[in-house]
């Protein structure tokens, strides 16, 4: 039992500074990115997430953070960067991400936050932008359909970015 006891203390100890790093590691990312104070119950800030689908609304996405506040599951948007007001694309982003986990959790999701590097922002979710949101998805369907959907930027860093580069013939 004595030979058994100096193993027991160092496990104990290397679980406890595990914790402890563990700990301060969620609280160093919550400060840098100025998340809400709530559980988090996912992420993909470092690319590891898992996808989400909506079968209902044929969405899917991977937000940078869902945390639980309350009762409520919200969804969280970390941008690089800094926005007086939060850009409409990243408010419908947000709310698309809202519409995603109310299908598949069946509860409402009343808001989201959109985080940049000078401040965070809680967007309500209400009808008027998940309509909003609906509408913009149905008209880039119509787009698609008739196959001549045109490059509406001029930034490279941003194409090189997208996800539809590999098929572009508008590509920078």
């Amino acid at each position: 039992m004595n030979d058994i006891a100096p193993l027991l203390f160092a496990l104990g100890t290397a679980s406890l500074l595990l914790s402890l790093k563990m700990s301060s590691a969620a609280r160093s990312m919550r400060l840098r990115y100025g998340l809400p104070d709530g559980d988090a119950l996912y992420s993909d800030l470092s690319g590891s997430g898992k996808i989400l689908r909506s079968e209902r609304y044929g969405l899917t996405g991977k937000p940078d953070y869902i945390i639980r506040e309350g009762r409520y599951l919200i969804p969280v948007e970390v941008k690089s960067t800094e926005a007086e007001e939060p850009y409409r694309s990243h408010q419908l982003q947000l709310a698309a991400y809202g519409l995603i986990m109310e299908d598949i959790c069946r509860r409402d999701v009343p808001y989201g936050y959109l985080v940049y590097g000078n401040r965070r922002y809680r967007i309500e979710i209400n009808d008027d932008l998940r309509a909003e949101v609906l509408r913009a998805l149905d008209d880039m369907r119509r787009t698609l359909r008739k196959g001549h959907a045109h490059r509406n930027h001029s930034q490279k860093a941003r194409c090189a970015r997208c996800s539809f580069r590999t098929g572009c013939k508008q590509a920078l």
